[in-house]
């Protein structure tokens, strides 16, 4: 067992008083979290017990005041009893407002900082507010700015959406054409494969192959073009007489 786990542990006997402690699991997770758990406790404890002992020290100052306000009173041979409706009036509003003001005692000048005290109290509340009415001020524009966007982002995914089912057709004509092309485009690559394996076991003459034919075809077109003028001219002369041929021998 740990330190942290007998302190844990104790504090739980001291919880529960006698009781029998719940059992937990014990792992150093939930070891962990009452241990925290009992420092805020005991924290708290202690904050607590300072309050008490402030109150009871203002609860015996107001006392004493008290004990020294009857002296007065009675040295004056005055009392309770004997003031008037509006003196006791009186007297519980000093009181009551001694007790929010937290004096010691109910001079002018414990009043006059009291009441300056909670002048600036005021105060800093006041600009603490004016300071949150800003913030939360900004972040309302903040909040109406990202819902004009979202609203916008939403008006055009439903156009994009409405754009998407309207191509899909044409997407997907278009997928299954280039998946055909393909498919024959790897056809005819393996054909000119198999081809060109077969006219080299075969060992055909390379002459016949198609840009042998090209070049051929190319050098006939070129031949035609050259004999074009003399056939012409060829044909010229077949028009001409026999005696024009004679003559011209």
């Amino acid at each position: 067992m740990t330190e942290k786990h007998e302190e844990v542990q104790m504090w739980l006997e001291k919880m529960f008083a006698g009781d029998d402690v719940p059992e937990f699991e014990l792992n150093a997770s939930n070891i962990t979290l009452l241990y925290n758990l009992m420092k805020c406790n005991e924290q708290a404890d202690k904050d607590t017990q300072v309050l008490v002992e402030d109150y009871q020290l203002k609860a015996e100052e107001y006392n004493i005041e008290a004990r020294r306000c009857e002296g007065v009173l009675k040295k004056m041979n005055l009392s309770i009893a004997s003031l008037s409706q509006a003196g006791v009036i009186s007297l519980r509003v000093i009181a009551n407002l001694a007790l929010i003001l937290q004096v010691r005692d109910t001079t002018d000048t414990s009043f006059l900082l009291a009441m300056r005290h909670l002048e600036d109290e005021i105060y800093k509340v006041e600009e603490a507010r004016i300071k949150e009415e800003r913030n939360l001020q900004t972040l309302i524009d903040k909040i109406k700015v990202a819902m004009v966007k979202q609203s916008h982002l939403k008006k055009a995914m439903e156009v994009l959406e409405q754009k998407a089912a309207c191509q899909q057709p044409e997407t997907e004509k278009r997928t299954k054409d280039i998946h055909f092309i393909r498919s024959k485009a790897k056809e005819y690559k393996d054909k000119i494969k198999q081809m060109q394996t077969t006219l080299h076991t075969l060992k055909v003459d390379p002459s016949i192959y198609h840009h042998s034919l090209v070049k051929s075809s190319k050098e006939l077109e070129k031949l035609q073009e050259e004999l074009s003028p003399l056939q012409v001219k060829l044909q010229t002369y077949s028009s001409l007489p026999p005696v024009g041929i004679r003559c011209h021998k």
